[in-house]
């Protein structure tokens, strides 16, 4: 975002309320320890939520942006190997392969990456104190910063699912309860 001279990422909102002239006190963060407890509960509920999509309406759009769900429920399925990507300063985007195209295998990549961040937090994240500063997709953060951050987007983005399955008619199994998400600094609507 960019105001006169000055220029902060756009996900950093304590810099955007200060570059536009705004008192902003961003509410406490969850320790680590408590955000992946919850990163481990909304990983499993996105995977169970992606298995519930029908097929016939995996290509529906969401109404943010021109991407059919699949991609969306790909995206959210993904977003913990983005972080380890992060962490090990590596390079590259997590794509859609091509030959998926059902919600199983989707899933199956929810199921995955579950695995992956517990395998990290297990064997070195636990150990870290998470204040190395990184760049990310949202600007320069703290560790802890972009491990909160990681978490209410895949929060963000499993309420965005279990909300096509309500409008498809389908009762979604176990969504996010609001113990889940409590503490998160997510956005109140679905679509923000």
């Amino acid at each position: 975002m960019a105001k006169g001279d000055g220029i902060v990422s756009g996900g950093d909102l304590k810099a955007i309320a200060n570059l536009v002239g705004f008192f902003y006190a961003p509410p406490p963060m969850l320790e680590p320890v408590v955000l992946m407890e919850r990163w481990y509960e909304i990983i499993e509920t996105a995977a169970r939520m992606i298995r519930q999509i029908p097929q016939d309406k995996l290509t529906i759009t969401s109404p943010d942006r021109d991407r059919p769900l699949i991609n969306l429920a790909y995206h959210a399925a993904t977003i913990g190997r983005t972080f380890r990507r992060v962490y090990d300063e590596a390079e590259g985007n997590e794509r859609m392969p091509a030959d998926v195209t059902t919600a199983e295998q989707v899933a199956l990549v929810a199921d995955g990456t579950r695995v992956i961040v517990q395998e990290w937090w297990d064997e070195i994240g636990i150990y870290d104190p998470l204040d190395r500063v990184v760049e990310s997709y949202q600007g320069i953060q703290t560790l802890h910063e972009y491990l909160e951050r990681e978490v209410w987007h895949t929060a963000q983005h499993t309420r965005q699912i279990t909300m096509f399955l309500e409008q498809f008619g389908v009762t979604p199994d176990r969504p996010l309860t609001p113990e889940v998400i409590a503490g998160l600094p997510m956005p109140e609507r679905i679509w923000d």
